[in-house]
């Protein structure tokens, strides 16, 4: 089953790029946060990767559409590639709260959880490289299980700014767009959880 013809093979190398271009704007919303006054510049570069990532999208719906046979099943190649673009999803829209709410400088707090984000969706990257591998890769389990780290630090990182946010803030507005962006972070790094999570339901399929 595993002997690919590069028809099926395909589907591996969309992944592979598809993960580089998530990881292309974690990193470049991760540079944005420490120079905010150009916010109105950097949030078109982060639309172009989102575009980019549509497309991305609409080329692996396509191909499941002509293609015969598939590496794996066709629910968890769209499911993969539907659960990337979310989290280039809530990176565009996050960029944009800071535009509309006219956030000119970010707090040590949204830095860390960037940071978080870029340690998951890199460790996403090797583990879409892994996955033609499947269970001839002792890597893939080890990607998955630092993802899942990744996201359980972000959670109580999450939780403990926003009550840290609740008991030293008075401004009420300052307090909704910080809850807001600070929630939309941790969405993100949860949305890297469920994209290992699905690559590890299709590990043990093949087991």
């Amino acid at each position: 089953m595993f002997n690919l013809n590069p028809k099926e093979d395909k589907f591996y190398k969309m992944f592979s790029d598809a993960s580089k271009n998530v990881y292309d704007a974690a990193i470049l919303l991760r540079k944005s946060v420490d120079f905010l006054e150009n916010k109105e510049i950097e949030v078109k570069d982060i639309e172009r990767l989102e575009h980019k990532g549509d497309s991305m999208v609409h080329d692996i719906i396509q191909e499941l559409n002509v293609c015969f046979i598939t590496p794996i099943d066709r629910e968890d190649i769209y499911a993969i590639a539907k659960n990337m673009d979310d989290i280039l999803d809530l990176i565009d829209s996050t960029m944009h709260r800071f535009v509309m709410f006219n956030v000119d400088e970010a707090t040590n707090e949204s830095k860390v959880l960037c940071d978080l984000i870029v340690d998951a969706t890199r460790e996403l990257v090797d583990l879409m490289n892994e996955l033609k591998l499947m269970n001839k890769s002792n890597n893939i389990n080890q990607k998955i299980i630092s993802i899942n780290k990744i996201e359980n630090e972000g959670d109580t990182f999450f939780r403990d700014t926003v009550a840290k946010l609740f008991r030293s803030e008075t401004d009420t507005l300052t307090i909704l767009k910080w809850k807001e962006i600070y929630q939309m972070l941790e969405d993100t790094i949860d949305s890297c959880e469920r994209v290992a999570n699905i690559v590890e339901g299709v590990v043990m399929k093949h087991a």
